[in-house]
């Protein structure tokens, strides 16, 4: 565990940040909306996605491990997966908003936790690109 954490730079530890934000975003957006099912029917929230829910995970997890073993070529893996899930639930977040934007409750959905979840994956994505162009490992002589 001591060598994981030497010799590394910035990039290394904005890239554990994303990681982590994104694997535990992807567990409270599993429970979030898992616990906001319709108690009746079992049927979940329309935003929700089983798939946004892996690729966040998979990102998170991949850029983990990828870190943990030194792995060059893993932020293209890891930032693949958490733009497309990023994008995906954009997707299904428009149809929140174009009921709270026209004031008419045709397509339904919980715009709060849509928002805050593009908010948490984009967050997640950003920091992921940006430790994606810096250095993670000092250059050993």
């Amino acid at each position: 565990m001591k060598n994981l954490f030497k010799d590394r730079k910035p990039g290394f530890y904005l890239t554990l940040i994303a990681a982590c934000l994104a694997v535990v975003g992807a567990l409270v957006y599993l429970v979030a909306y898992q616990a906001t099912a319709d108690p009746v029917t079992g049927t979940v929230d329309r935003v929700f996605n089983w798939l946004n829910f892996a690729l966040m995970l998979a990102g998170g997890l991949i850029a983990l491990g990828g870190e943990a073993l030194r792995l060059r070529f893993v932020p293209i893996v890891a930032g693949a997966c958490y733009a497309i899930g990023l994008a995906r639930h954009l997707v299904e977040t428009a149809y929140p908003l174009a009921d709270v934007l026209t004031k008419v409750p045709f397509f339904g959905g919980d715009p709060t936790l849509a928002v805050t979840f593009a908010a948490v994956f984009g967050l997640a994505a950003l920091i992921h690109v940006v430790s994606s162009f810096m250095e993670h490992n000092q250059v050993v002589q």
